[in-house]
């Protein structure tokens, strides 16, 4: 609802801005802008009708029903292209001259043709390309095109009738584009400028497209329309500027197909854990480092409950996050996706590729499924990402019921009442049900309820007042869940989404920065124990969970099934250099393609890292070395032809 109404105040802003343009009678100038950009609106409409008209069969059963939501939200990603793509036309337009002389008028038409042209061509190439990679072509697209293998002329043979389509366009441009009245009146210098300032705005608005810090990104689309429509709500050009300021990687081919496979096979089978489907709870702690974590470290922290709880666990000590911030957490737990690319698989340009994630797998076994997280609706674009990897009800703070009393101020709802609304919502479940929560209150600025000062410090930094407080709401939520019915047949997973701050060296080495809780516990169901045999991360959640709900099927996966107790690995970027963890073992790659391995026992300082390696460990570095190339190889070009799934 958050993401709705904000857009539709920006609708009535652009429509309040161009209503006193046009109040500006005394100068046609402004009335002439006004119709050229509505030409250019027009022409990208219409690319949208035939994106559908043409490809429709390839987007998954999109419900027709939407199709109004999907040509009046498309209007807003068509501005935002139309205001970059034509800046020098809008420059020119907007000017206070006084006249414009048949020159200038010329090379405003010329710029708004170019500009336009270039829109069109980038929504006609996705017209062939969107069938190979059933998404929209981003800033990888000038790399396809740069690269000397690639036969440009014979797409264009193959595709003649797109060029003769495209040449017809630019005639009936040519014979469209409002021209200039003979002896326009002249007009004031205040109106003149008034015009200038206020049509600045305009434009910025257009380029934003937002309120957000953020502007307006293909991925938000996600939040107007079934993720099916994503790809013709958006259009070409926007994909391309929110691309824009990602490098897209190159194909990788460090091996050959078979050892590509022998190394590294991501077609994982899943099978039932269980003997009946259980209630399954995901509970991901904002920021939870093991650092924080008592019964982790072997010695009181700051986690009293989550220690007490670990002793009727099964506890995974060696667990790995996929990276060092939220948004890199995401696709790793619910999708079993790494985070391999410089920035964030939410904000790459891979944004809108297709996955199947746990919200995809589990209502075909029968789970209601929900994601619960108490900060601003669209917030890191949780929200958008879980719509287009799954069947998802998402609650947000515009879902919870009293958001003015219980706002921290910040980012949210405060963890305990947030956790209270949460145990309470999932009573109201159809059971088996799968549900997350995502905490938050363990986020910088690291604030707790007044009720609580003096009573959890922070000691050695700011962040530890924060988990003592998270730690004490989970007491409490825990304390409301054992009274309720669906206690006995539910499973809850704890984990963490990334490391956070430590006065402890350790946590800033290469593995020890990645460092985060992992344990289930189900004393009904499952025994406890300590099972530091397996190296586990994030990745291994998803396959993990579907066995527990008794899948059996072929999924996509990084990871594997923890609780079948086959070892598996982690595999993240750290300061550029791809590196893969098999506790104590730690490889990686470096820019120049050479490989080093460590051994890394836990609370060993960077100084006291061993690089010697007896025999045995040189054989076990060969094979490392093998299964990280086959796995970033594999990443790499699963991105780039769009197959994170089996078909």
């Amino acid at each position: 609802m958050e993401n709705f109404t904000k857009y539709l105040i920006l609708w009535l802003q652009f429509c309040i801005f161009a209503v006193l343009i046009m109040s500006f009678n005394l100068n046609i100038a402004p009335k002439l802008w006004l119709k050229r950009s509505l030409l250019a609106l027009s022409l990208l409409t219409a690319c949208r009708i035939l994106f559908i008209f043409y490809l429709y069969p390839y987007l998954n059963g999109a419900p027709l029903s939407q199709l109004p939501l999907v040509l009046l939200w498309g209007v807003l990603f068509d501005v935002q292209a139309m205001v970059y793509f034509l800046i020098p036309f809008h420059l020119l337009s907007i000017l206070p001259l006084k006249n414009h002389s048949n020159t200038f008028n010329a090379i405003t038409r010329f710029f708004f043709i170019l500009g336009c042209m270039l829109m069109v061509l980038l929504n006609f190439i996705d017209l062939e390309f969107f069938k190979i990679k059933t998404r929209r072509s981003g800033i990888e697209l000038f790399q396809l095109i740069s690269d000397p293998a690639n036969p440009i002329l014979s797409y264009i043979f193959n595709y003649w009738w797109l060029l003769l389509l495209l040449i017809g366009i630019a005639v009936l441009l040519i014979f469209l584009y409002p021209k200039p009245h003979a002896n326009p009146a002249p007009a004031s210098l205040t109106s003149r400028l008034s015009f200038f300032f206020i049509a600045l705005a305009l434009l910025f608005m257009g380029a934003r497209g937002s309120f957000d810090i953020k502007p307006l990104r293909s991925f938000d689309a996600a939040a107007f329309v079934d993720p099916q429509w994503v790809a013709a709500t958006i259009n070409s050009p926007t994909q391309l500027l929110t691309s824009y300021s990602t490098r897209t990687p190159k194909k990788v081919e460090w091996l050959s197909e078979q050892d590509e496979r022998l190394n590294f096979n991501p077609i994982y089978y899943s099978t039932p854990t269980l003997s009946k489907k259980p209630n399954i709870v995901l509970i991901i702690l904002e920021s939870f480092g093991r650092d924080y974590i008592g019964c982790l470290n072997k010695e009181p922290r700051f986690t009293p409950f989550l220690d007490s709880l670990s002793k009727e666990a099964l506890v995974f000590p060696h667990a790995y996050s996929s990276g060092t911030t939220s948004m890199e957490s995401l696709p790793a737990i619910f999708a079993s996706v790494p985070s391999l690319l410089e920035v964030p698989y939410i904000n790459s340009t891979f944004q809108n590729n297709t996955l199947k994630g746990l919200h995809h797998y589990l209502p075909y076994d029968g789970y209601d499924c929900s994601f619960y997280y108490g900060a601003r609706n669209g917030s890191m674009g949780f929200d958008n990402f879980l719509k287009i990897s799954g069947n998802i009800q998402y609650y947000g703070l515009d879902e919870y019921p009293e958001p003015k009393k219980d706002f921290d101020g910040h980012w949210g709802i405060w963890d305990e009442p947030y956790l209270q609304y949460f145990a309470n919502q999932l009573g109201s479940k159809q059971t088996p049900f799968f549900s997350s929560v995502f905490t938050l209150s363990s986020h910088d600025p690291y604030q707790i309820p007044e009720q609580y000062q003096g009573i959890f410090t922070a000691n050695e930094l700011p962040i530890h007042k924060a988990v003592q407080y998270t730690d004490h709401a989970l007491r409490m939520f825990f304390k409301k869940v054992w009274k309720m019915k669906y206690f006995d047949n539910t499973v809850f997973i704890i984990t963490a989404d990334h490391p956070s701050h430590s006065v402890n060296e350790y946590f800033y080495t290469p593995t020890g920065k990645y460092e985060i809780p992992l344990m289930i516990y189900a004393p009904k169901l499952i025994s406890s124990g300590w099972n530091d045999s397996i190296t586990a991360s994030h990745t291994d959640i998803m396959p993990t969970v579907l066995g527990l709900a008794g899948n059996e099927q072929s999924i996509f996966s990084y990871g594997k099934d923890l609780m079948k107790g086959k070892n598996s690995t982690a595999i993240n970027v750290d300061n550029g250099m791809v590196q893969l963890i098999d506790y104590p073992y730690c490889i990686r790659r470096y820019p120049d393609g050479s490989f080093k391995m460590h051994v890394q026992p836990k609370y060993t300082p960077n100084t006291r890292i061993r690089y010697t390696l007896t025999p045995n460990e040189q054989i076990r570095q060969k094979q490392l070395e093998k299964e990280l190339m086959a796995k970033y190889q594999t990443y790499i070009n699963s991105l780039l032809i769009n197959h994170f799934y089996l078909d």
